[in-house]
Parts: structure tokens; C-alpha cells; sequence
């Protein structure tokens, strides 16, 4: 479809302009160019060298600040933008003997601690703690400070649906009146009263169908090694379970972790959400688009959404991909498409 504008309709067109309208002709035959997400990846080796180093920031010491290091996508060409356009990555250290100050927000948060222990996280008075290969959920709205007492840094992967909120002006934000609020659960609560989720908690306690859990690394690594059945996309994939719902793990972010067996390569497809992927245990690669991407533990990578891909791992043990999607937010609104392809020949390489 082509369109050219008649020198005699020029000042029509204008006067448009003016009252800030825009034509619909206009826009078919010349789109704007939008932002377009890009596969990236950020390497841990580097991340951790930066993390440690706001760490050490005089600046920070005794103010509160969480010390986190945010993903920014190179497509969006924003220097706001997240890892995605619906969700946004960090990388946070909490330095020994810190206190991040208790707040709460609109955005939900997940936390997937990638190096240490020891520190813990209060969230609506419960107190949970913060190991290695851990993924702790804080709702939106809720409550939380994070606490290192220890005498070694603890660094985790933070990540938000805060570009979606953002983009929808829903986020609001909301200092606790303290900087560490009170401990009035025993340590476990929410975790025994769904009964490790074969039980359901009572729906009117839950605030928008989520509640501050942690998943621990041993016992999830564990379901996935006694699993045995494996996509042909994903090899041996399973997602953490909302026990209120049965569903998402929360109602704008799904939450998967994935085994590649060793020596093993998937077949490639593509899907309309977009993932934000941290490699929890070993090394591979994912071709994207027919650009191989290396990977090792402690690397986070983004999959644009309708990006053909696949993964892989020439290693002689397995790989553990810990993933984040916007996936919940696609399908409520009708949106979710995915397409089998052809295993990819390289042409390029990511990063």
C-alpha cells in the first residue's frame, strides 16, 4: 500500500499535525519506526566486578539505597528502558551488615539469589531466607527490607514487571515508617500454611492472588532431576506453581527453571512472549534468530518475543536455565502464538 500526499492537501495535513491527530492513512503507508528488543547478554564476570564495586560505594554506606545494577536493552534506545519491554532485570548486592530499606510498590518482584547466604528478606512481617539457587516472590504491594548480616556480600537477581506498571501509570511506591519493619510471623509461615502446595490457602488473606513465598534451589532442582518427561523446545521444563491459584507463579511474570541433559540440543521455536533467561547451573548456548549465544553460570540473556530459538549444552554435565516471562500478561489478553521450526544454521554470534 503506497501514499503520496498532494501538494493541494499539504495544509490540510498540518492543521492535523497541529491539533495533534494523526491520520490513519498516513501511518499505514509510511509506520514509524517502533523500538525493537534485542537479544542480549549480560556476563556475570562483569556484572560481578560492577556489583562489588557499588558495594564498595562511600556514597551509599548508612543511606538505605539498594545497591542495584539495572539491564538495560540495547533495541529500546532508552536509557529508562528495562531488559524488556514488560519487565526489567538487576543485578542487587547487599554488602555485609546492610539494611535495605523496608518499602513497597505496585511492581511485583522476584529475587534468584546467585551468589551467598546468610541474608534474609522481611516481607508482611515474615522474615525468609536468601541462599544460593533460592527464588523468593515479593507480591505486589507487599511489604519488604533485606538484611546481610554476614560478613560476605550476597548478590541476587532482581527483576520487576516494573515497565509494564510503569507503562500502564499503575506504580506507586511507599516507604515503610521505619527502615526495618517487625517481625510478627514465625519463620516459615506462608511456606507450611499452603503445605508445601499441595494445599490451598484461604483466598480471602490473599492480596491479588499471590503471596511472599520462597522456592528453595535444593528442592527445586530436585523436582526437575525426578521429572522425566522433556519438551522437545525446553528439554525437562517446570514452572513454579502460584498455590493459591495453581496457575503463574504471579499474575504478570511466569517463573520456569529448565534442564538441558548433557550433550543435548533442542528444537527450535518461537513464541510471542518475551524472557528474560539466568543461567543457574552449567554452560551452553541458545541460537536466536540464527546467532549463537554462549552462556555460562551466572549470565542473564533476553529472547525478544517471536524470536525463533533453541538451546544447547556440549558439556558432559547438565545446564539449569532459571527464566522470567511476561507470558501471564500475553495470554490474558489473547495474545499467545507459538510456531515450530527448523533447527537454525549459525550466521552470527550474541554478545
Amino acid at each position: 500500500m503506497t501514499w503520496t500526499m498532494p501538494e493541494s492537501e499539504k495544509a490540510y495535513h498540518q492543521e492535523l499535525d497541529d491539533e495533534n491527530i494523526n491520520p490513519l492513512w498516513v501511518m499505514h503507508a509510511n509506520p514509524p519506526e517502533r523500538p525493537k528488543l534485542a537479544p542480549h547478554v549480560w556476563r556475570w564476570d562483569k556484572m560481578r566486578e560492577l556489583a562489588i564495586q557499588a558495594g564498595a560505594l562511600e556514597s551509599l554506606k548508612g543511606q538505605g539505597f539498594r545497591r542495584a545494577l539495572t539491564m538495560r536493552n540495547p533495541g529500546l534506545k532508552s536509557p529508562m528502558a528495562g531488559a524488556t519491554k514488560t519487565m526489567s532485570a538487576a543485578v542487587q548486592i547487599v554488602w555485609p551488615g546492610e539494611i535495605a530499606e523496608a518499602h513497597r510498590h505496585t511492581a511485583a518482584a522476584i529475587r534468584f539469589v546467585i551468589e551467598g547466604e546468610g541474608a534474609f528478606t522481611v516481607q508482611e512481617g515474615e522474615r525468609f531466607r536468601m541462599q544460593e539457587g533460592d527464588l523468593v516472590l515479593s507480591p505486589s504491594w507487599a511489604w519488604h527490607d533485606h538484611n546481610n548480616p554476614t560478613d560476605k556480600p550476597v548478590i541476587w537477581l532482581d527483576c520487576l514487571d516494573a515497565p509494564l506498571v510503569g507503562y500502564l501509570d499503575a506504580m506507586f511506591q511507599e516507604p515503610f515508617p521505619e527502615d526495618v519493619q517487625p517481625v510478627t510471623k514465625p519463620v516459615g509461615f506462608t511456606n507450611a500454611s499452603i503445605g508445601n502446595g499441595l494445599m490451598r490457602p484461604n483466598l480471602g488473606d490473599v492480596h491479588g492472588g499471590a503471596l511472599p513465598l520462597t522456592y528453595r534451589w535444593d528442592e527445586a532442582y530436585g523436582a526437575l532431576l525426578g521429572y522425566g518427561e522433556e519438551d522437545p523446545f525446553d528439554g525437562v521444563m517446570m514452572e513454579y506453581a502460584n498455590p493459591v491459584t495453581g496457575g503463574h507463579s504471579m499474575p504478570t511474570l511466569a517463573l520456569k527453571l529448565q534442564r538441558l541433559a548433557p550433550g543435548s540440543h533442542t528444537d527450535a521455536h518461537r513464541h510471542t512472549s518475551s524472557v528474560v533467561y539466568h543461567v543457574a547451573k552449567g554452560e551452553g548456548y541458545s541460537i536466536i534468530d540464527g546467532k549463537q549465544l554462549e552462556w555460562t553460570k551466572g549470565d542473564t540473556f533476553v529472547l525478544p518475543s517471536w524470536a525463533l530459538h533453541e538451546h544447547g549444552t556440549d558439556s558432559s554435565e547438565d545446564a539449569v536455565l532459571f527464566s522470567m516471562s511476561d507470558l501471564p500478561v500475553i495470554e490474558a489478553m489473547g495474545l499467545y502464538r507459538e510456531e515450530e521450526g527448523k533447527r537454525q544454521e549459525v550466521i552470527g554470534a550474541i554478545g
